[in-house]
């Protein structure tokens, strides 16, 4: 499909323009193709992983976390590498940071979610939205009748594929509420504790944010960044394909 046309849709139904980012959210990198045929899909915006991509003969990479986020100002060192490997290879590169975090359809926490309803047949159930960051909320919580034991959560981690730290604080033996916000996110747990969530889940944290949530008594779930963030290509990938006539790859790489 025409380029302009894909980054259009893109633009559009990822809302980009209602989020305010410090992540540059559209076509980051251009080529000088008019005619995307073949897409690639991964979390991180890597040299390590752009290698990989060149080797598929992908038109343009879709990634989550993108080259323009905090601190790039100048196209050296690493940095230059990586422009340069998308430019020589003419391959463009869209990001998408914010305005995935809180999609309803294509991103992580709402599969998160949706995923702890299925594992656990919850049939009544709140789902609404939490965390707010950015003037957006960006999260899922979910407040159900039917008493969860704490250690069941075990079955539900296993089918989503993560493996995260349990901090339960409370010594809490069951639960009937639980927070998502996936990346990181332990900065607002305070959000979830007013918000009356007896487990807050999200991935990644520093010390001071955990001690935080010690004092306030918030049981957390904790794991990797990019492990919650996986979620978000095949779900993208799979709404493209069936609106659009694309080939669809998915190449990553932790570290």
């Amino acid at each position: 499909m025409q380029k302009t046309q894909l980054i259009n849709y893109l633009n559009d139904y990822l809302k980009i323009s209602e989020f305010k980012d410090s992540s540059k959210n559209w076509l980051q990198v251009d080529n000088t193709k008019t005619e995307i045929k073949k897409i690639g899909y991964t979390v991180d915006a890597t040299n390590y992983i752009f290698q990989k991509w060149i080797q598929e003969n992908v038109d343009l990479i879709l990634v989550h976390h993108g080259l323009f986020r905090w601190f790039e100002q100048t196209l050296t060192d690493v940095h230059f590498e990586k422009v340069s490997s998308l430019i020589k290879n003419d391959i463009a590169l869209y990001a998408c940071h914010l305005p995935l975090d809180a999609h309803e359809e294509v991103w992580n926490n709402i599969w998160l979610a949706k995923g702890f309803i299925e594992t656990f047949n919850l049939k009544e159930y709140q789902l609404n939205r939490e965390i707010e960051y950015a003037d957006k909320k960006i999260g899922f919580g979910l407040k159900f009748n039917k008493e969860i034991l704490i250690s069941d959560l075990e079955k539900y981690l296993e089918n989503m594929q993560l493996s995260p730290n349990l901090y339960n604080f409370w010594n809490l033996k069951a639960f009937n509420s639980i927070d998502f916000c996936s990346g990181w996110a332990l900065s607002e747990v305070k959000q979830a504790f007013d918000n009356q969530y007896d487990i807050y889940l999200t991935w990644e944290w520093v010390h001071h944010e955990i001690t935080f949530a010690k004092d306030l008594g918030q049981t957390v779930i904790l794991g990797w960044h990019r492990e919650t963030e996986k979620i978000w290509p095949s779900l993208l990938a799979k709404h493209l394909e069936e609106k659009f006539d694309l080939k669809i790859v998915f190449l990553d790489e932790k570290y």
